[in-house]
C-alpha cells in the first residue's frame, strides 16, 4: 500500500492526481462540470490558474479510486505556473476541440511540456471534444488516431454539451492509474 492509499471499511481508496491539459476553450472544464453535475454551462468563462475538483470513482473489486483533477490552464500567460500544477501528476488528460486545427497540434507542445516536468510515463488519454459540433468538424479520425499511437494514449471523442462519452473517459483514466499504480507496486 502506498502513502496515497487508504483502507476504509474493508476497501483500498487511492488518491491520484490528473492534470486536465490542451488549448483555452477546447473544453477542459465543461467536461468537468458534466462529469461532476451533469450540467453544462453555454457561456465561456476562462479558467484563471487552475481549478481542481475531486471526484470518487469506484471501479470493480470493491477498489474505490479518488481522483484530483487538475484543471489547467490553456492561457499562455499562465505557463509559468506549469511546472508546480504539473508536478506530481499520476494521470493526464489531453484535451483538444475536433473543429479547430490549432488545438489538435497544440496537444504535441502540451504533451512535450508534461515530458519537459517527468510526466512522459504516466498513463494519459486524448481526448477529441466537440462531437456535437458535425459540420464544423476539421480533425477526421485518422489524423486524431495517428497522433494516439504516436502518444501511446488511448484516444475518445467526447462532446460535454450531450454528455457523450463523458463518464466512460473519467473511468477509463482512473481504470489505467489504478492499474499503472498497482503494477509499480
Amino acid at each position: 500500500m502506498s502513502n496515497s492509499d487508504i483502507v476504509f471499511q474493508g476497501r483500498t481508496e487511492s488518491i491520484y492526481k490528473v492534470i486536465v491539459i490542451g488549448d483555452p476553450a477546447v473544453g477542459k472544464t465543461s467536461l468537468l462540470t458534466k462529469f461532476a453535475t451533469n450540467k453544462f454551462e453555454e457561456k465561456y468563462l476562462p479558467t484563471v490558474g487552475v481549478n481542481i475538483l475531486k471526484e470518487i470513482i469506484n471501479l470493480e473489486e470493491q477498489n474505490v479510486v479518488n481522483l484530483m483533477f487538475w484543471d489547467v490552464a490553456g492561457q499562455p500567460q499562465f505557463y509559468m505556473l506549469h511546472r508546480p500544477y504539473f508536478n506530481g501528476a499520476d494521470a493526464m488528460l489531453l484535451v483538444f476541440d475536433i473543429t479547430r486545427s490549432s488545438t489538435f497540434s497544440n496537444i504535441n507542445n502540451w504533451y512535450s511540456t508534461a515530458v519537459k516536468y517527468g510526466l512522459s510515463g504516466i498513463p494519459r488519454l486524448l481526448i477529441g471534444n466537440k462531437i456535437d459540433l458535425k459540420d464544423d468538424r476539421k480533425i477526421i479520425m485518422p489524423m486524431a488516431e495517428h497522433l494516439s499511437e504516436k502518444l501511446n494514449a488511448p484516444y475518445f471523442e467526447t462532446s460535454a454539451l450531450t454528455g457523450d462519452n463523458v463518464k466512460l473517459i473519467f473511468h477509463k483514466i482512473a481504470e489505467l492509474v489504478y492499474k499503472f499504480k498497482e503494477e509499480l507496486k
